[in-house]
């Protein structure tokens, strides 16, 4: 079956959340994707080679439709530095 949007774990959640990849906003965001069923929609719709993407989707925080790099970290002291 295929996975259907309607079904997403940020549906009626404030769309600004997602595109915001500060601390705390991205956080919180990411909290909605860690509980939901359909990220492989959003890692589609936010891949590279389509568009330049600020923000988070499905659990990943973009910038210019990138991945932020990531480092040994929390995610926490990340975002709040800039880096994810």
């Amino acid at each position: 079956m295929t996975p259907d949007v309607s079904d997403a774990a940020c549906v009626g959640a404030d769309p600004g959340l997602f595109d915001d990849t500060t601390y705390p906003n991205a956080l919180v965001a990411l909290a909605y994707c860690q509980q939901c069923p359909v990220t492989e929609v959003c890692m589609d719709i936010v891949r590279p080679s389509r568009s330049s993407f600020d923000g988070v989707a499905a659990g990943v925080v973009w910038r210019n439709g990138y991945r932020v790099r990531r480092d040994n970290s929390t995610r926490e002291d990340r975002l709040r530095r800039g880096s994810a």
